[in-house]
Formats: C-alpha cells, sequence, structure tokens
C-alpha cells in the first residue's frame, strides 16, 4: 500500500508540475503575442514613413522639373530621343 501511496504522490507532483509548467508557457504565448503586437505596430509606422517619405520625393522632383532643373532636362531629353528613334523606327517600316 505505501508503495501505491508513493505512486500517486509522484504522479500528483508530476502533475502539478505539469500544470505549473502550463501556466508559465500560456504566459510566455502571451508576453509573445503582446511583443508581436507592438512590432506589428512599429512596422506599419515605418510602413507609412517610408510611403510619406516616396511621396515627398516624387513631389521634390515635380517641383525640381518645374524650376528647370539640368537633371530632369538631361532625362528628359534622353526620353524624347528615344522616342523619336522609335518613331523613325515605325516609319522605316511603314514605307
Amino acid at each position: 500500500m505505501a508503495t501505491l501511496t508513493t505512486q500517486i504522490a509522484s504522479i500528483r507532483l508530476k502533475i502539478n508540475n505539469l500544470i505549473e509548467r502550463n501556466r508559465k508557457l500560456a504566459q510566455a504565448i502571451e508576453q509573445k503575442e503582446e511583443e508581436l503586437k507592438l512590432v506589428k505596430e512599429e512596422n506599419e509606422l515605418l510602413l507609412r514613413r517610408v510611403k510619406d517619405g516616396e511621396e515627398r520625393i516624387v513631389a521634390l522632383k515635380t517641383a525640381n522639373a518645374m524650376l528647370g532643373s539640368d537633371e530632369y532636362k538631361t532625362k528628359t531629353k534622353l526620353k524624347i530621343n528615344a522616342l523619336v528613334k522609335e518613331i523613325d523606327a515605325c516609319i522605316a517600316q511603314l514605307t
């Protein structure tokens, strides 16, 4: 009978240990979920900042184009030349 009592006590101890371990793991999961939520919020904030930055770049490029920046003029000339060559090639095929 003493052996049975010892086994029952051992099983109870193991069950209590498992319950405690389960509780700690549940707390760890909850903590990780909270950390994940914070990281997602930070990620969304950074994505908004990147989008705002990209929009600002476009606005600045447009402003530079209106002011007649040399870089824009060069790019525009290169695009126009490429289009003219493409049109010439099309005309040559038609004749």
